[in-house]
C-alpha cells in the first residue's frame, strides 16, 4: 500500500517501483528469455492461451504476462488496447 501511495503522489517512482507487462509472446513467436525470467513453462502458457480461445500460439500478435500475473493476449484482427473505443451509436 505505501508502494501504491508513493507511486500516486510521484509517478517517476512508480516506474522504477512497479513492475510492467513483459511480452511472453510477439507476432506468433514464443520469447524464451522471457518465460524463463518469468519461470513459465510452455505447458503454462499454452494454458493461458486456451484460456483465452487461442489454440495455437502463432494466431498471437503479442501475449503479456502482467504485473498481476494473469496472461493477456492480443490477437491480429484485434485493436490496439492503447485505442479507445468508439462512442455507442445511437
Amino acid at each position: 500500500m505505501a508502494v501504491d501511495g508513493l507511486s500516486y503522489r510521484w509517478p517517476r517512482f512508480a516506474t522504477l517501483a512497479k513492475a510492467r507487462p513483459r511480452p511472453l509472446i510477439r507476432d506468433g513467436q514464443l520469447d524464451r528469455r522471457v518465460m524463463r525470467r518469468e519461470f513459465i513453462t510452455d505447458e503454462e502458457l499454452l494454458s493461458q492461451l486456451r484460456l483465452n480461445g487461442v489454440t495455437d500460439p502463432e494466431q498471437v500478435k503479442r501475449a503479456y504476462i502482467e504485473p498481476n500475473g494473469m496472461v493477456s493476449v492480443i490477437r491480429p484482427d484485434q485493436e490496439t488496447p492503447d485505442e479507445p473505443l468508439p462512442p455507442p451509436a445511437g
